[in-house]
């Protein structure tokens, strides 16, 4: 009898369960729902600024209806599924605090409301913010969810991106994005123009089919400015931040191994705490340097030139090249803000993120293992630092050195005379670090030397570092590419550098990148020549490809003159550049499982 109470009592206890999960899943849908639909009237008041007085009070009232029903929903998930460590989980990762702050926010509003009107306005401004942040936090959490189930890295990061520009597509058409015209009048962008600016956005490029400071209003800007902070870092790195500071238990094992074959680390340890490297060193960067350009630009009021130096202190660190002004940098190149800390944050940009962690750890390790003097020394483990950390060292500095070298004696060779050396040395210095992906200016592409124009060409197809905000084919494979060459000279059947073998699989994926960023160079470049019909200017049309697929930014005065085959061409590109092309490739191809067993081998003619 007692047996069967209690298996009467767990049952109950059973289906008692599975209700309450059944009603609290019930609850999660409701919350997406809301979520979307507050965020659509959020974007619908922000953007649509003609729409009648009438119905802006109705999208203000969805927004506040979706909050409180955000709030409610929430508060009866948390009451059924009670449990400390739910709550804290909850709490940090924004499900809970979202809705305690918003209700904070309220209730101060409205116990320091001077007037009735005021305290409205402000209830519906605060509601419209944390709606906001509301759907961004859903978007990651969609990111987190997908991470955690593909078991394809390259399908996420490709999805992620195409994502990232549809929704930039979509907000850069309100009317709000655009500038006033003469008239004071709003309008919508070209769709054309929405989709290339998004993409080169959220793809870090910098090209532009309309100047980017007067084309575009605050609100443009600050969309954009979004784009490539988001397309610099990657929003599945946003959506593991997320995981990683809401606690312990907030990286599930599938995301941290779809993590780590992004972040392209060699465990899951090593992606947490690449993770905490990526948040501290791009913040702590960019603050940096907004600090330092604060003087660029002083007959700006204060609160302008504070806008001015964030937006392009995130644009030179995620190698962006987005601008404010319509001429960028041009004749500016003497200026210290530019070649001094504008410089190094598009280096640091470029060397990849890891590569900033290895040499951090070197550089604390050696440093601690110097200044301490035991009196009995023992042996100890060298710190070094990892063969990819030194390939990409090196590689950056002699890529910088050379460029710098060789742009400036091309342009001196044919200089006006009574040129400033200084001048030349300045932009030499900038040149070669800007067509490293970056993608100012502060020389007119246009009226370059075709020497100089050849050698920008080389370096914005080599690009920057793997796992950097960079494009191209990346320092590395092009290393290891020019390795396997020496190697054949010597004699030598495998890559060796700095006492290390390379393995024979890299080596031929490096130069599988070589060939396939080739094809797709020349393949732009032809069919650039065709829709433009302009073929005296193949020189220019090879360097606005190859920008494309670097995704440098940089242009020789024919992105705004182009009809739209060659703006979709070039957005397509653009991504490829961003995504890489062997990522796209992987992303498309099916699980193949290969064959156990290998065919005889025989010999060829290579000339």
């Amino acid at each position: 009898m007692l047996d069967n109470l209690h298996q009467d009592s767990a049952l109950h206890q059973q289906i008692a369960a599975n209700r309450t999960q059944k009603l609290s899943q019930r609850l999660m849908v409701s919350e997406v729902f809301v979520t979307i639909v507050g965020f659509m009237a959020l974007l619908t008041h922000a953007g649509f600024i003609n729409v009648g007085e009438a119905r802006v009070l109705e999208f203000d009232a969805i927004v506040v209806l979706a909050m409180s029903w955000l709030s409610i929903s929430r508060g009866i998930r948390l009451v059924m599924n009670w449990s400390n460590r739910s709550v804290l989980d909850q709490f940090l990762s924004g499900r809970l605090l979202v809705p305690i702050v918003w209700l904070l926010g309220l209730l101060l509003i409205y116990l320091t409301g001077f007037t009735q009107l005021a305290s409205q306005s402000s209830r519906v401004l605060w509601s419209d913010l944390m709606i906001g942040v509301a759907g961004v936090l859903a978007v990651l959490y969609g990111c987190r969810a997908l991470a955690a189930r593909t078991q394809n890295s390259a399908v996420l990061l490709v999805g992620s991106f195409a994502v990232v520009i549809t929704l930039g597509t979509l907000l850069l058409k309100l009317p709000a994005c655009r500038a006033p015209n003469a008239n004071g009048e709003l309008e919508t962008a070209p769709w054309n123009v929405a989709l290339f600016t998004a993409t080169s956005a959220s793809c870090v490029t910098g090209l532009i089919v309309e100047p980017t400071g007067s084309y575009w209003s605050p609100l443009g800007h600050a969309v954009i400015f979004g784009l490539f902070q988001i397309g610099g870092l990657g929003i599945l790195t946003f959506g593991a931040f997320v995981a990683v500071l809401s606690g312990r238990r907030g990286l599930q094992f599938k995301e941290a191994r779809t993590l780590r074959n992004m972040l392209d680390s060699e465990s899951m340890q090593d992606s947490r705490r690449l993770l905490f490297t990526i948040l501290l060193f791009t913040v702590g960067v960019e603050t940096i340097g907004a600090i330092s350009l604060l003087g660029l630009h002083p007959e700006l009021p204060l609160p302008q030139r504070i806008w001015d130096a964030t937006f392009h202190s995130v644009s030179a660190f995620c190698n962006a090249g987005f601008s404010l002004q319509d001429d960028g940098f041009l004749n500016l190149g003497t200026r210290w803000q530019i070649w001094g800390p504008l410089s190094l944050l598009i280096v640091l940009g470029g060397l990849g993120f890891s590569v900033v962690s290895d040499t951090a750890r070197w550089m604390t390790q050696t440093l601690s293992r110097r200044s301490r003097r035991p009196l009995f020394h023992f042996a100890k483990k060298k710190a070094r630092l990892s063969l990819h950390s030194r390939i990409v060292l090196w590689s950056t500095l002699l890529l910088l050195v050379f460029g710098a070298t060789l742009w400036f004696a091309l342009e001196s060779i044919h200089a006006e005379a009574g040129s400033s050396v200084t001048k030349r040395v300045a932009d030499s210095w900038f040149q070669s670090v800007t067509f490293r992906t970056a993608g100012f200016n502060s020389v007119d592409h246009e009226k370059m030397h075709p020497a100089s124009k050849l050698l920008a060409i080389f370096l914005m197809f080599i690009g920057a570092a793997p796992g950097s905000t960079g494009g191209g084919v990346k320092t590395v494979v092009f290393s290891v590419t020019v390795l396997n060459v020496w190697s054949v000279f010597r004699g030598r059947d495998r890559v060796e550098l700095f006492g290390r073998c390379i393995p024979a699989s890299q080596v031929s994926r490096s130069l599988s990148m070589i060939a396939v960023g080739l094809f797709i160079v020349m393949a732009t470049t032809g069919l650039l020549v065709i829709f433009e019909q302009k073929p005296e200017r193949f020189l220019d049309h090879l360097f606005e490809a190859t920008s494309a697929f670097g995704t440098v930014g940089v242009s020789a005065g024919i992105t705004a003159g182009l009809t739209l085959p060659s703006r979709l061409l070039i957005c397509v590109v653009m991504f490829l550049g961003r995504v890489g092309p062997i990522t796209l490739l992987l992303a498309m191809a099916a699980s193949n499982d290969c064959g156990r067993y290998d065919y005889p081998e025989e010999r060829v003619s290579l000339g």
